[in-house]
């Protein structure tokens, strides 16, 4: 039997996609913020367009490490306008939001309509980040290494 502490490194195939699980406790794919506390760090991407060329730069920075956002638990939630034709990653963790709870992020953290913005929250919900233009891997992967939570992930001996 697989012990409790190593259920965080099997990852999950979920519809041909790979996802790697924070916790034995967290859903693989969370359809709100609520559900991401304490399990993810959500990189929240504010479009005021699914065709926006900065969120499709965001997403292949994001695919191409892919790697990195899942040893991390950094969860890409875009959130544009008709969700639906958001353009997903290929590899990178993602989730995509219903159009209620896209709403509420845009008024919790004060993101009008037709502005570009990307948030990177701890597993805790505090904003880590904020930012007009898409943001690059080494900035989040410093910036993510530098919290107390992710140096004690780091220590561990099935670390990622």
């Amino acid at each position: 039997m697989i012990g409790r502490r190593y259920l965080s490194l099997v990852p999950l195939l979920l519809g041909g996609y790979i996802y790697a699980q924070a916790g034995a406790h967290c859903q693989v794919v969370p359809k709100s913020l609520a559900a991401m506390r304490g399990c993810y760090r959500p990189l929240l991407v504010f479009s005021p367009s699914p065709r926006d060329p900065r969120l499709k730069r965001q997403t292949a920075l994001l695919d191409a490490a892919a790697d990195d956002m899942m040893d991390r638990f950094v969860l890409f939630t875009p959130i544009a306008p008709d969700e639906r034709r958001v353009s997903t990653p290929l590899d990178a963790p993602y989730t995509v939001l219903g159009s209620r709870e896209l709403s509420e992020l845009r008024n919790r953290f004060k993101i009008p309509q037709g502005e570009f913005a990307v948030l990177l929250l701890d597993e805790n919900g505090a904003v880590r980040l904020r930012s007009g233009t898409p943001v690059s891997v080494g900035r989040l992967n410093a910036l993510i290494d530098r919290t107390p939570r992710r140096k004690a992930e780091m220590l561990r001996r099935d670390a990622n």
